[in-house]
């Protein structure tokens, strides 16, 4: 048996490296032009070629001086900074912008692409995020966003009002309002730098399209034909390096690659979500199909040299960790004028308007819970979680406090919806009864919800408690520990996770986290 699963692995180990290898086909050289449009095109023949080894040092150290670096990325997903939460989260625009100056302060000659997917609602705090994304972007001199379906629910006429070249909204197949040359989004866009000519484009595949359309204000069209159209134009204006933002599954996006293989790069959406930084892009011919990750936790740098017949590419993904990037005032200012905008908007009125709790009850708040389980309330105000609202705000000097950068967040519905008592931490909604800021209070009853609400309370697990104190004072005492009990077995499936996530929680462990809030008994 070990024999059989020996030589399978064997097999196995030779089918996929052969799979990896390519042979160097060169095109039909122009003797007039040194363009890599019209030398021959020699491309990396493994993968081997593309990727570097994961350890120090860093690659504007390791590799050679390219003519040109591109910065790939794609589906952030509305994160632009991480929360602050804990120390080990990954990624941030701030720790982004520090690459390119550590790769600009190699020499090196820096672009940014963007798959797209940069936004994960369409609220007005959504917006205000995108144009805060923008400007960063615009800073970090990138060129081009795939317009995918986060951005298509933002509405075309928003995106509009957004669309300020030379950062370009792309899409070959795409139209608003039915109008061709509208200006957003263009088919394509050739930019200089470095000495090449780069041609780029952008695609939404048949499958991603169902998810927004029909709409009365955006035209699908099949992307073959619009591409084979774009590419044309390439070639007349002599495009040294062919690239697709291509909007499509993975699955799609191999088929893109391997239909119009005069592209050099394909950069796809819809991957794996947290792609290992160490595997090589995926080889379609000649071309490299490049997965950049989600969330903003890692960056694609794409290396090009052009000279170099052997390895004209080089390409590494690199994971944006706090130990190894500083952060950068630039995107914090940003950060702050976010937040002061989410405050000036109310936001928290704007987008996250009480709505009834679902069990028709109201929140009455810890100290109202305290006067039954007293030991409860002693354990809860002795946790982080009583604490809670107070860790938005750096002037509180909380634990980890210097992760926000100075920039307090008490105003982001993002973050309050997990620090403070009564608001739906999936939807960011506010319930009725739930925490208000007292800026934003308009009567006696609602001026009380600041400190009332403050901090992640009893009522987060275990549900608002009006109607439970009702059942105790008409003595159904079975009734009333119905409404609110929670077995610590439906706390371990999910309920801790729905703030405690990957994202802002990293390293979030049940069993031991636990200990630190656990509570026993009615008293």
């Amino acid at each position: 048996m070990r024999l059989f699963l020996l030589a399978g692995f064997v097999c196995l180990t030779l089918f996929l490296y052969q799979r990896t290898r390519t042979q160097v086909e060169p095109e039909t050289s122009s003797p007039d032009t040194g363009s890599m449009a019209t030398q021959p095109r020699a491309k990396p023949r493994s993968t081997a070629d593309v990727t570097s080894s994961v350890a120090a040092p860093p690659i504007w150290e390791e590799w050679p001086q390219p003519q040109l670096a591109f910065l790939l990325t794609g589906e952030q997903h509305g994160y632009f900074e991480p929360c602050g939460c804990t120390s080990s989260q990954l990624g941030g625009m701030s720790r982004r912008a520090n690459l390119v100056q550590k790769l600009k302060a190699a020499g090196w000659t820096v672009q940014g692409l963007d798959v797209g997917g940069l936004s994960r609602r369409t609220t007005r705090q959504a917006q205000i995020k995108f144009e805060t994304t923008l400007a960063a972007l615009r800073e970090l001199n990138y060129v081009a966003i795939g317009l995918g379906p986060e951005e298509l629910r933002l509405q075309p006429d928003f995106l509009l009002s957004q669309h300020i070249p030379p950062l370009f909204f792309l899409s070959a197949n795409l139209e608003f309002f039915g109008v061709a040359d509208l200006g957003t989004p263009v088919p394509s866009a050739i930019v200089e730098a470095g000495g090449l000519q780069v041609g780029i484009t952008s695609v939404m595949s048949a499958e991603l399209q169902k998810e927004v359309l029909p709409h009365p204000d955006i035209t699908w069209q099949e992307p073959g034909p619009k591409l084979t159209d774009v590419l044309a134009d390439f070639d007349d204006k002599h495009v040294d390096l062919r690239v697709l933002l291509s909007q499509a599954s993975v699955t799609e996006s191999e088929a893109f690659a391997q239909q119009f293989p005069q592209f050099d790069v394909v950069v796809t959406a819809q991957g794996t979500g947290d792609p290992d930084p160490t595997a090589p892009p995926t080889k379609i011919g000649d071309t490299l199909l490049i997965e950049t990750g989600r969330k903003g936790k890692y960056v694609g740098v794409l290396g090009v040299y052009p000279d170099d017949k052997e390895t004209p590419f080089r390409y590494k993904l690199i994971s944006l960790e706090r130990d190894n990037f500083d952060e950068t005032p630039s995107m914090i200012t940003l950060m702050q004028t976010y937040q002061e905008r989410l405050e000036s908007e109310q936001i928290v009125l704007a987008d996250a308007v009480g709505a009834p709790h679902p069990s028709g009850a109201k929140f009455v708040g810890a100290d109202t819970c305290a006067t039954c389980h007293e030991s409860a309330m002693d354990i809860w105000k002795h946790t982080g979680h009583a604490h809670a609202l107070e860790s938005l705000d750096p002037i509180n000097e909380r634990d980890g406090h210097e992760r926000l950068n100075g920039v307090k967040r008490t105003f982001d519905p993002e973050c309050l919806a997990c620090h403070v008592t009564g608001w739906d931490p999936n939807e960011y909604i506010r319930f009725q009864s739930g925490f208000l800021n007292e800026q934003f209070a308009t009567d006696k009853d609602q001026k009380t919800l600041h400190k009332l609400m403050a901090g992640s309370q009893c009522e987060n697990c275990h549900g608002p408690g009006s109607r439970h104190i009702e059942l105790v004072e008409a003595d159904d005492l079975t009734a009333a520990g119905q409404e609110v009990r929670v077995t610590l077995e439906q706390a371990r499936k999910g309920m801790c996770e729905k703030c405690h996530d990957l994202d802002n929680s990293p390293e979030f462990d049940f069993d031991t986290y636990w200990e630190r809030v656990k509570h026993y008994g009615e008293d």
